[in-house]
């Protein structure tokens, strides 16, 4: 897998972008600023250049408005990486390294409390079939899409949720 692939994904601000993408199909960056205000405008043009650059997603439309190219942006249909088990488990210790970094300086910062932030983990081991698998991600994925949605205001927090189905022993 192409290291600047994964580095452009696990990065936690990028992947806010890339969820609004694919909630909205195509996204301008100022359609993709409008749903994330709390991104400064610089900041959201440095991570929307390394997600192109990683090749997450890709400009699918190109209008001169105002004397400016406005660029629509999409997610990639071909993940540069191969099928392999090395591929995946290099991809899962990413993943989880960086869960591990963010939970490090969660812990290392400014008045943490977990009972405050509604920290929590939890583990179920369920028998399914494949399609049942299936079935359950793709509802956990409509769970997801309609808080993806919310806009901030007075009371909401950014929580980050993370699912990982692993085999079991």
């Amino acid at each position: 897998m192409k290291k600047d692939y994964m580095e452009a994904c696990m990065n936690s601000t990028r992947q806010r972008i890339i969820q609004v993408i694919m909630i909205k199909k195509e996204a301008t960056s100022t359609e993709i600023g409008e749903e994330l205000p709390d991104i400064p405008r610089a900041s959201l043009y440095r991570h929307i250049k390394v997600l192109l650059d990683a090749e997450v997603i890709v400009v699918v439309k190109e209008e001169i408005k105002r004397g400016s190219a406005e660029k629509t942006y999409a997610i990639a249909t071909q993940m540069p990486y191969e099928d392999s088990k090395e591929e995946y488990n290099s991809l899962m210790q990413s993943a989880l390294l960086g869960l591990q970094g963010e939970f490090h300086r969660y812990f290392n910062g400014d008045n943490p409390n977990p009972q405050r932030d509604l920290l929590t983990v939890g583990s179920a081991s369920l028998m399914m079939s494949d399609a049942e698998m299936m079935e359950f991600i793709t509802a956990y994925g409509q769970l997801i899409q309609k808080y993806m949605q919310n806009k901030p205001m007075e009371g909401r927090k950014l929580r980050k949720v993370t699912l990982i189905s692993s085999p079991g022993e």
